[in-house]
């Protein structure tokens, strides 16, 4: 009998050990992190309207978040926050039926703990060159317009849906929402971006040769029938002809390559160079028809480049 109590008493000794663990266990636990993953959509709506006629490349656009960005029920990004963004690229219109073309981007906004969270327009990362090119704008612009004989217009209070382009982590202390460091810096890949500036070859304006410039630095006088590369390090840069208000402002992701085809303007504004963002099949297939351009042409001899397209 004295055995058999001394066996019960060890096994609820053995049970109650067991329970105190997995209890301790359940209190030691760390709180599970709330992720805000790269490609969660987000709400906003433009705050000002933007016109065609009266924008150029990298004009600030403002846009207010439209609704409260919930993960696992907290409110990560909260309504009425302000973003920002700017214009990628503008061109008026209206003259002898000219098309109005206008292209905004949305770059970033704010948690509810004032961290920057950084956003795009397409929900997966540009992958290929082709992503980059005038027919798939839309995945740098959510706005891309094009307005036949008129200018193009986004009206405020306009929708736009954009996504996070970063991951962050969060932890709640109390009722706030603190961010996670983490313990390892995120790897960031720092390869430069390749931008191509190349002019077909063509009997008008043969003899003209515009100026093409990215941000302040004159590169070159583009001659018929050439071409050229730069390397740029990832991040907003402007691609232009001598008229700031003709060219692009794209923040250019690492290892992309992007493709500029200048021709030249007739009529009213003879000899003007223009700039368009091409696509990158036409582009390398012109390209490969070219001659990299004359050395008595470059203006900045540090900075262009012979590369193959390939």
């Amino acid at each position: 009998m004295k055995q058999l109590i001394y066996l019960t008493v060890v096994a609820l000794a053995l049970v109650s050990a067991c329970l105190f663990s997995a209890s301790a266990r359940v209190v030691n636990q760390e709180p599970e992190d709330i992720v805000l993953t790269e490609g969660t959509a987000i709400n906003v709506v433009t705050a000002q309207e933007i016109t065609s006629k009266a924008a150029k490349p990298n004009d600030p656009v403002n846009f207010t978040v439209n609704e409260d960005l919930l993960i696992n029920g907290q409110v990560v990004v909260r309504k009425g926050t302000a973003a920002v963004g700017s214009v990628i690229n503008a061109e008026k219109g209206g003259y002898l039926g000219k098309s109005g073309k206008l292209a905004i981007q949305v770059e970033s906004s704010q948690t509810v703990d004032g961290q920057p969270v950084k956003l795009r327009a397409a929900k997966g990362k540009e992958g290929s060159d082709k992503t980059n090119s005038t027919a798939a704008l839309s995945m740098i612009s959510p706005f891309f317009l094009f307005k036949k004989g008129g200018e193009a217009k986004i009206a405020a209070g306009t929708p736009v849906t954009v996504y996070v382009a970063e991951e962050k982590r969060f932890r709640l202390d109390g009722s706030n929402l603190v961010a996670v460091v983490p313990e390892k810096p995120a790897v960031t890949d720092d390869s430069e971006s390749i931008v191509y500036i190349y002019r077909p070859s063509k009997m008008v304006g043969k003899a003209l040769e515009p100026s093409v410039f990215v941000d302040q630095t004159e590169l070159a006088w583009m001659d018929n029938g050439r071409y050229f590369a730069i390397k740029l390090k990832p991040g907003k840069h402007i691609v232009r002809m001598t008229d700031d208000k003709k060219g692009y402002a794209l923040d250019m992701g690492p290892g992309q390559t992007y493709y500029f085809r200048v021709g030249i303007e007739m009529g009213m504004w003879k000899g003007h160079g223009k700039l368009t963002l091409d696509d990158a099949d036409r582009a390398i297939a012109e390209i490969k028809k070219l001659k990299f351009i004359g050395q008595d042409k470059i203006k900045a001899p540090t900075m262009v480049v012979e590369i193959p397209v390939k």
